[in-house]
Order: C-alpha cells, then sequence, then structure tokens
C-alpha cells in the first residue's frame, strides 16, 4: 500500500508540473473518483483554475478533464468552484450549443466531440473562387482570339 500512495505522489507531482488535472486514487485503481461519489471531474477543479477566462474557454477547459459528457449544472458549478465568472448561464448554453466543430449536446450534457469518434461534423466549407470573375477573364481570353483570326496576314 505504501508504494502505491508513492507512485499516486509522483504521478500527482508530474500532473501539477504539465498543469493538468490530478488523477484520484480511485481513478488510478479503475474505481472512479471516490470522493465525488463515483466519476465525477468537479472535485478535481483547483480553486484558479478558470480564473479571468471567458466562461465557454472555461467550459472547454473543464471537458478536457475528462472523457465523458457533463451535466450543464456540472460545468457551471466547475467554473465557479474553478474562480471563473459567468455573466449569464444562458449565454453559456447556446455558446456551448453552437460550437458544434468542438462540442456535441447530448440531453442536458455536453461533452467533446473529440471523446465520440463515431458522431461526424462536417468540415467548413472552402470559399469557393467568384463566378463573375472567372466569367470576365473567359470573355477576355475569348476576345483575343478572335483579334488575332482577324488580323490580315
Amino acid at each position: 500500500m505504501g508504494e502505491l500512495i508513492r507512485v499516486h505522489t509522483g504521478l500527482n507531482a508530474l500532473e501539477d508540473l504539465m498543469q493538468q488535472p490530478r488523477t484520484s486514487l480511485g481513478d488510478l485503481l479503475g474505481l472512479g473518483d471516490l470522493t465525488a461519489g463515483g466519476g465525477s471531474q468537479l472535485s478535481r477543479v483547483k480553486f484558479d483554475d478558470f480564473v479571468g477566462m471567458p466562461a465557454l474557454d472555461a467550459a472547454k477547459k473543464y471537458l478536457r478533464t475528462g472523457t465523458n459528457a457533463r451535466p450543464f449544472a456540472e460545468i457551471v458549478s466547475a467554473i465557479k468552484a474553478g474562480g471563473g465568472k459567468i455573466d449569464d448561464e444562458d449565454k453559456l448554453a447556446v455558446g456551448l450549443s453552437r460550437s458544434t466543430l468542438d462540442i456535441i449536446k447530448i440531453g442536458d450534457a455536453y461533452g467533446l466531440l473529440e471523446h465520440y469518434p463515431n458522431v461526424k461534423r462536417g468540415a467548413k466549407k472552402k470559399k469557393t473562387a467568384d463566378v463573375s470573375t472567372v466569367v470576365e477573364a473567359d470573355v477576355e481570353a475569348v476576345g483575343d482570339e478572335s483579334d488575332e483570326k482577324n488580323e490580315p496576314i
């Protein structure tokens, strides 16, 4: 048991150096987060994790700490526990819902799309060339060819 605690302490020290969320002892043993009644990432939030961050960025950062979708109320609680400020919860919910290239909404929960490989979202559309410039270029090219044919020999 002493060896396990030493390894866990070392792992947490490395995570602190890398500015990553700490792994709980329950997660290390494959039992889930024992302090939050099983699986909540909220207990991993440090008091200053989200200080000075926009609420949407803080929510995405919180979602990166786990691999599954989290209820909106938990996301709000985590941001506040991490020192973040949420001016308008409705605005945050709309922002998360509109972040369709990063976020997936499952009921009242939100998760990172990268954790759901079976869900496909379209990439941003490529900008197409302006049709009027293409037509003008073709007209000029045709005009140049006709001038060459009409020249006297």
